[in-house]
This record gives C-alpha cells, sequence and structure tokens, in this order.
C-alpha cells in the first residue's frame, strides 16, 4: 500500500517534471507532464502516458485514457492500446509492444536521473520512440557556464519510430539541475548598430 505522503511527492515530482518539460521539451504533445497524470488511477496507471506514450497516443487515445474513472478499465484500454498497434493479430506476440518495453527497460537503465525513470525523460522518451541514435556527440554551450550540449543524430535512413514518423535529424540535450532536458536554443539578442 503506498502511502499519502509518497503518492504527494510523486505528484510534486510530476509537477516539477511538467514544468521542466514545458520550457522547451519538444515533445507534440501540447500537454503538459500534468496534464497527462490521471488523477482517479493508482499510481503505475495514472503516469502510463507520461513519456514516450504520449508521443505514440494519438490526441483521441490521450483523451480517451483521461476521460477513464477505474483501474479495470484503464488495464482494458492499455491492452486494445497495444493491439491497435500489433502489424499481425494472427500471430502470438506484439512485436511493437516488446520494442518499447525493450527499448523502455534500456531507457530506465541508461537515462534514470532526479528519481524519474528513463523511460520518462527527454532522452529516454527518443530513445524509446526511435531506438538508439546512429551517433552522439557534445557540443560547447553558447552560453558560458553552462553544461555541454549532448547531441543525437538519427540518419536520414532510420527506420520509422513507434509513433509512425521518421525522427528528426539531430536531437540536442543538457543537464538543467539534476535532470537532462530537450535543448531548444534561444534566439540571440539583435546587436544594436551604434547611431
Amino acid at each position: 500500500m503506498i502511502s499519502f505522503a509518497t503518492m504527494a511527492r510523486q505528484a510534486a515530482a510530476l509537477l516539477l517534471l511538467g514544468a521542466l518539460g514545458a520550457c522547451g521539451s519538444g515533445a507534440p504533445s501540447a500537454r503538459s507532464t500534468a496534464d497527462l497524470t490521471h488523477p482517479f488511477l493508482g499510481p503505475d496507471q495514472s503516469s502510463w502516458l507520461i513519456g514516450p506514450v504520449a508521443q505514440i497516443a494519438t490526441q483521441e487515445e490521450i483523451d480517451a485514457y483521461l476521460a477513464l474513472r477505474d483501474e479495470a478499465e484503464a488495464t482494458l484500454f492499455i491492452e486494445q492500446f497495444w493491439a491497435r498497434r500489433d502489424p499481425n493479430p494472427d500471430v502470438p506476440g506484439n512485436p511493437v509492444r516488446e520494442t518499447f518495453d525493450a527499448r523502455s527497460a534500456e531507457a530506465d537503465r541508461m537515462y534514470s536521473e532526479a528519481g524519474f525513470r528513463g523511460r520518462r525523460t527527454a532522452r529516454g522518451t527518443i530513445f524509446v520512440v526511435y531506438g538508439p541514435p546512429s551517433g552522439m556527440d557534445f557540443e560547447v554551450s553558447s552560453a558560458p557556464g553552462s553544461p555541454p550540449i549532448e547531441v543525437w543524430e538519427y540518419k536520414a535512413t532510420a527506420p520509422l519510430g513507434l509513433d509512425g514518423r521518421k525522427p528528426s535529424s539531430l536531437y540536442r540535450f543538457i543537464k538543467r539541475g539534476d535532470l537532462t532536458v530537450q535543448y531548444v536554443p534561444r534566439d540571440p539578442v539583435p546587436l544594436q548598430r551604434p547611431e
């Protein structure tokens, strides 16, 4: 049984992640982490949409999941969600869900930080949806004193992701406090010409 204090800490952490995500996460969903958290479900199912699932799901699926009212409906919804993505339902197993689960486990191992499972971090979400990048490098940040920017490259020949789309050619990440977030460069301040 999870205590109220534990649930309150988890909710506060999810709100913090949502605030960080709202600062340039680059995720296609217009909803924040707080908006994707289902308050009427238990801890695992309440946060099911956070991370890669929000990128894979349609807006209609997100709205339908958030309208559910109990654990049994959520369990059935999740099974139907993966069944819709099974490329060959007549064959045992679902390669899309198996890929998702394997990449999620690997993302949890590689990218967990600041108390968040790796699959729910910026790098973990991209890793789960598109697989490992074809190349990784680091760039010097343009802001003095900022940490280096981690750059992931996906080749034009990269396969479609679990969301049915090609990955962008580059993803950039930067450490902000204890959490690595997607880096979105700010427009430089235009130089003023002396008059």
